[in-house]
């Protein structure tokens, strides 16, 4: 122990003594020794650390020589300055400067550094990081960390960032916004609306707006803040995103009526998709019936998500699930009918639609189903070696969900396509969900089939795994067996 001490000891004098850089710590630091230090910054291990230890002591004068020497200092040297500017940084502006500006530098390590050490600094810390979230190469990494660390202060520095030039088209400033109102300690709609009153630019409001989207303590204020911006919106991203909070949104007649319009005349097909979307969320689905007819196939189909179960579009929604040229948009309408008896049949002759989507789609339907209907087109599609991956896997959710004992050989021609050596990653996968569906059904049949699955050699392991592994109890049939 004793051996360790000296050597400690001799280490720090020598620190102390190198070039006759530092003397003693309490020592006045003269002009020369700290323009020397911060040539010495560059210098070896042992004459830059006792330059540090000597800077950090050198008070206003150091940080004014380092923030004048910066762009001449070496990286190394930089990065080895960080400690005494942080040191320096509690009562000096200089510091401060030089820390922005490495928080600002093209190396990661470097700005990694100067991004700790502003978050180390309290208030003065907290200042610096406001700066550089206006910053566009940093300053997202900038919203992030004050909002953190500092939620009451960084609402209003967030909110002003919005408002500058592209600030509303930062996601980052959105994110890191709802951080900060979720972790302010005190009243942060106090300072949304004081901000909303300033009458900033639509943009910056709808870009905040999203920022709010799913707060429920600022749920009103973020009303307010779509009533205000709607009517003043005249881009298509401003638009689109006060779309998507709208669907948030506390009641309002004035945002009802500012969505509805936003169903049929925007000429951006994105925007009629997002305001269907947005009048659904808000109660009044009967107002996207209409586009059901829209021109884009894309609105369709999100029009017939909306209105699944609206007995008042019924016929026209089984109309676009037979007739629509596009598949997304009869997927889309058999899904909506999931839930009404009297377009079953509707359903079932679209398991042998052209499209797989449709298929696939038309089968999940009947899957949920109390009815157990369309087993003869299913079993079909089942057997069928040509059949998409995504059709075959919801058939064999069908045949557990209905307990279809009598789809055990066709569940063992699905296994048996995982057999030779260059089977497909979908057929592999197929290939277990049948075996877990025969293991599921548990009739003789079924558990035959297993028992000679298990006996025979060169079983993927995929396959192993499905054969071994337990299963839930919702994944047995519950059901009388066919």
């Amino acid at each position: 122990m004793g051996t360790t001490n000296g050597r400690l000891a001799l280490a720090l004098a020598t620190l102390l003594s190198l070039s006759g850089i530092a003397g003693t710590v309490r020592a006045t630091v003269d002009p020369a020794s700290i323009a020397d230090a911060v040539r010495q910054l560059d210098a070896d291990h042992d004459r830059a650390a006792a330059a540090v230890y000597l800077l950090q002591a050198g008070g206003e004068r150091a940080a004014e020589q380092i923030r004048a020497a910066w762009a001449t200092i070496s990286l190394l040297g930089q990065k080895r300055a960080i400690g005494a500017l942080t040191r320096l940084a509690v009562n000096h502006d200089a510091a401060i400067d030089t820390l922005i500006t490495a928080a600002r530098a093209d190396d990661e390590d470097l700005r990694d550094s100067a991004f700790e050490s502003l978050r180390l600094l309290g208030s003065r810390g907290r200042r610096a990081l406001a700066v550089l979230v206006s910053d566009p190469a940093v300053g997202d990494r900038a919203a992030s960390l004050l909002a953190r660390a500092a939620p009451d202060f960084a609402i209003a520095t967030l909110l002003e960032a919005m408002a500058e030039s592209a600030g509303a088209n930062r996601p980052a400033l959105r994110a890191a916004l709802s951080t900060a109102v979720q972790r302010a300690a005190g009243n942060a709609n106090t300072k949304l609306r004081a901000w909303l009153a300033k009458e900033p630019a639509a943009a910056a409001v709808a870009s905040a707006s999203m920022g709010l989207v799913g707060l429920e303590a600022q749920r009103a204020t973020m009303t307010s803040f779509i009533a205000y911006a709607a009517p003043r919106s005249m881009d298509f991203s401003s638009t689109w995103r006060l779309l998507q909070s709208a669907a948030a949104a506390g009641p309002s007649g004035e945002i009802d009526r500012w969505v509805r319009s936003q169903v049929d005349e925007p000429e951006e097909w994105m925007l009629r998709q997002a305001a269907v979307a947005a009048i659904a969320a808000r109660g009044h689905r009967e107002d996207a019936r209409a586009s059901l007819n829209d021109a884009y196939p894309r609105v369709r189909a999100s029009a017939a998500t909306a209105l699944s179960g609206d007995a008042g579009s019924m016929l026209e929604r089984a109309t676009l699930a037979r007739r629509d040229p596009w598949p997304m948009v009869r997927a889309a309408a058999v899904r909506s009918l999931r839930s009404e008896a009297e377009a079953l049949a509707v359903v079932v002759a679209s398991v042998d639609d052209s499209m797989s989507q449709v298929r696939a789609a038309a089968i999940e339907v009947l899957t949920a189903s109390p009815y157990d209907e369309g087993w003869e087109r299913i079993h079909r599609r089942l057997r069928a070696r040509d059949e998409w991956p995504q059709v075959t896997a919801a058939a064999i959710d069908y045949v557990v969900a209905h307990c279809r004992t009598d789809a055990a050989e066709a569940l063992f021609r699905v296994v048996m396509r995982a057999a030779p050596g260059n089977a497909l990653t979908e057929d592999l996968n197929n290939a277990a969900l049948a075996v877990e569906a025969l293991r599921a059904l548990g009739s003789p049949e079924a558990v035959a089939t297993v028992e000679q699955l298990r006996s025979a050699e060169g079983i993927p392991p995929t396959l192993k795994m499905a054969l071994e592994q337990p299963l839930a109890e919702d994944g047995l049939c519950a059901r009388t067996p066919r």
